[in-house]
C-alpha cells in the first residue's frame, strides 16, 4: 500500500494529500518483516529508507519547485533502483515458487525499471528531447503494475513474511 501512496499524487494548495515520507514509512514496515526472505532484502530496506529521507523536504512545495527535471529524476534514483531490486527479488522468488509467469512479468518490470533510470540521462545530459515523454509514460506504467503485481503476489506464500522459504540472501 506504500507504493501506491509514493506512486500517486494529489495536490491540494501545492502540497500533496498523499506525501511520499508516509508511503516510504508504509514500504519499510511490509519489506522489514521480508528483508531475510527476500533476496537483496537489506538492500531493498535502505533503499526506501534512503528514499524516505530524500522525500521529506520534497514535501515542501517550495523545496520541490526549485528543483531543476534533472534534479528531480536524481531525487527519484533511489525509488527507482528500489522498485528495480524488488522486481528483481520478487522474479527470483517467483521463480522458486514454480510460477514462471509471475517471474517472467517481474523480469518485464525489470527490465522496464533499467530503462526508467537510463532515459533521463539520455533526455537530460544527452540532450535527446524526443525521450522524454516515452520514458514519463514508461515510468507511470511500470509503477502501475509493480503496484499491481505486488497485490497480486501478496496473497502467495512468497510474498507473506509468515509462509516465505528464507532465500540466505539478504
Amino acid at each position: 500500500m506504500g507504493l501506491v501512496i509514493v506512486v500517486l499524487s494529489a495536490r491540494f494548495g501545492g502540497y500533496d494529500a498523499l506525501p511520499d515520507p508516509v508511503g516510504w514509512g508504509l514500504v519499510i514496515a511490509g519489506v522489514w518483516p521480508l528483508r531475510a526472505r527476500l533476496p537483496q532484502g537489506d538492500y531493498l530496506v535502505a533503499l526506501a529508507g534512503l528514499a524516505f529521507l530524500l522525500s521529506v523536504p520534497l514535501v515542501l512545495p517550495a523545496v520541490e519547485d526549485r528543483l531543476s527535471a534533472s534534479g528531480q529524476w536524481g531525487v527519484s534514483v533511489p525509488q527507482t533502483a528500489f522498485c528495480l531490486l524488488l522486481s528483481v527479488s520478487l522474479a527470483t522468488l517467483a521463480e522458486l515458487a514454480d510460477e514462471p509467469k509471475a517471474a517472467g512479468r517481474f523480469r518485464v518490470l525489470r527490465t522496464a525499471y533499467i530503462a526508467v533510470l537510463v532515459g533521463p540521462v539520455l533526455v537530460y545530459g544527452g540532450g535527446v528531447d524526443a525521450l522524454a515523454t516515452p520514458v514519463a509514460v514508461l515510468s507511470v506504467v511500470t509503477n502501475v503494475g509493480l503496484v499491481y503485481l505486488t497485490f497480486s503476489v501478496s496473497r502467495r506464500a512468497y510474498g507473506r513474511a509468515e509462509d516465505a522459504a528464507p532465500t540466505g540472501a539478504g
